[in-house]
């Protein structure tokens, strides 16, 4: 009888030949590898599986489509064959007319998917939706809060020549580098066209020079070549009242006497160190800036001179006391300064004027800054025509904004207050967004939005208002035909007399409109 010991060693025996049955081919032959009948099935497995991929592959180009899952309300759909896009609402495929519209409908919902043509077969089609003149791509970077710069540039539509027509360059977001004037130095513009005048551009505001009444040669300017400018820079800037000798009731008339001599309403004066002009009222006191005004304006020499020199005789302190005017407030306004700013002069061909608008956040106000910069060429494209969008009334000639970036802007008036949002996008058109309810369906914080001057924004063409309320009711939105921009932010303020750049037109350029928060502008002339 076989032992215990007998019958492990016999078990053991059998099952090292099933094992070795299972890796050798032959069992008798030593040199049968050991693994051999493992490689042999991996490799014919590996060869099925690479046959049966192949065949789907064949399958999958000659037949594509079949998928699903892009049927989930808000999917972008693109077709991969054509690159039609569809909007997946409802359980229906709508034609879509651009990104921006695909969003105002989807909101936070929206997803793209590409898909092939056959995957969309059997599914059913809808109307077109959209907002005609829409922008096709939105700002996916951080929007900017930087400031922006308009220039004044000399070149033609094909590049930049020293001396060719005035083009106004605006940068969206982008400032360049160049000296900032203090409020000691100003600079000198003109439109060049027609009655276009001249301007003295100083501490961020635009003021009309009275050169018929000699306002530039009495301040010492007239040896400074004003910079021709276009007249959608001078909208960059908001008007200031003119400069020019104060207007004097009765000049010329007869007055008290002063000094032991007669005297002339308009004559000039000077006690203790100050300078005064005889008013209907008495002294007036003078900055240096009404001083110099009316010394050197020609009514003062014809009428309170009678043609004579123009003297200023001083009066003791005994006439002051007895004849000084009640009313001493200043005889100009007083957002004019009590000293003339010296008029800095601008290379011609080496230097260009700018105005850097720097935006206002919360409780930072804007600010603008006259800028004297190296001269470089007209950066930016020129507006161009396209559906749904509107020029404006006083275009700027070129606009850059960086590759893929734009900014969310709040439209201020001339006083810092005002709401109504645009977004300005990387092709230079600003459109209307009517709620914060509405930028945050384009992905965007109404709160991050940045304050500019409405006239700042009334350079640039508009676009149709992103307005999703009007979408989902109509569909499809057309473009509009009424021409000039947003009623509210396209009407640059006006000056305050001859020469300014205001709504009247004087200097000949087409202006525009307020038609009203919502509507649209009219250009008139």
């Amino acid at each position: 009888m076989q032992s215990r010991k007998d019958q492990v060693q016999a078990h053991l025996f059998v099952m090292g030949r099933v094992a070795a049955g299972l890796h050798r081919t032959d069992l008798d032959s030593p040199d049968s590898p050991p693994t051999a009948r493992t490689r042999r099935g991996v490799a014919w497995g590996a060869l099925v599986t690479a046959l049966a991929g192949a065949v789907c592959l064949i399958w999958g180009l000659i037949s594509p489509g079949g998928a699903t899952g892009w049927a989930v309300d808000g999917t972008l759909v693109v077709v991969r064959d054509t690159g039609a896009r569809y909007l997946y609402l409802n359980g229906t495929l709508h034609p879509v007319l651009n990104q921006t519209s695909a969003r105002l409908l989807a909101g936070d919902r929206q997803a793209v998917r590409q898909v092939a043509a056959a995957s969309l077969a059997g599914a059913p089609r809808g109307a077109t939706l959209g907002i005609v003149g829409a922008p096709d791509g939105l700002p996916t970077e951080n929007l900017s809060g930087a400031a922006w710069q308009v220039c004044a540039v000399h070149g033609t539509a094909g590049g930049t020549t020293a001396g060719t027509a005035a083009l106004t360059s605006v940068a969206v977001g982008t400032a360049d580098p160049g000296t900032g004037l203090d409020s000691g130095r100003g600079v000198l513009v003109t439109t060049g066209a027609g009655d276009g005048g001249v301007h003295l551009l100083w501490r961020g505001r635009r003021y009309a020079v009275d050169t018929a009444h000699g306002a530039d040669s009495a301040l010492g300017w007239d040896g400074v070549r004003p910079v021709e400018v276009g007249a959608a820079f001078l909208g960059a800037f908001s008007a200031g009242p003119d400069i020019a000798p104060p207007d004097l009731a009765g000049r010329g008339s007869a007055g008290p006497d002063l000094a032991g001599a007669g005297s002339r309403v308009g004559r000039l004066y000077t006690a203790a160190g100050r300078e005064y002009v005889l008013t209907r009222e008495g002294l007036a006191p003078l900055t240096e800036l009404e001083f110099r005004l009316l010394r050197g304006d020609p009514r003062t020499q014809e009428s309170a001179y009678g043609g004579g020199r123009v003297t200023v005789r001083e009066v003791g302190g005994a006439d002051l006391a007895a004849h000084l005017a009640d009313d001493t407030a200043t005889l100009l306004p007083e957002a004019l300064p009590a000293t003339a700013p010296r008029a800095v002069p601008v290379a011609a061909g080496g230097q260009r004027v700018c105005a850097r608008i720097a935006p206002g956040r919360g409780d930072r106000p804007v600010t603008t800054t006259v800028v004297v910069a190296d001269a470089t060429g007209a950066a930016g494209a020129a507006p161009h025509a396209e559906p749904g969008v509107t020029a404006a009334c006083v275009p700027a000639d070129r606009i850059s904004v960086r590759a893929g970036g734009g900014v969310l802007v709040r439209a201020l008036s001339s006083a810092g207050t005002g709401g109504a949002l645009f977004l300005v996008t990387d092709t230079g058109v600003a459109y209307p967004v009517p709620s914060g309810a509405a930028a945050q369906r384009l992905g965007y914080d109404s709160s991050a939005a940045v304050g500019l001057p409405a006239r700042l924004l009334a350079l640039l063409p508009t676009g149709p208002s992103l307005d999703p309320a009007a979408l989902s009711a109509r569909g499809l939105v057309p473009a509009a035909s009424a021409p000039g921009g947003p009623g509210g932010r396209a009407t640059p303020d006006s000056g305050s007399g001859t020469g300014s750049s205001g709504a009247t037109g004087k200097t000949g350029e087409r202006v525009p409109v307020n038609a009203g928060h919502g509507s649209r502008a009219r250009c008139v002339t």
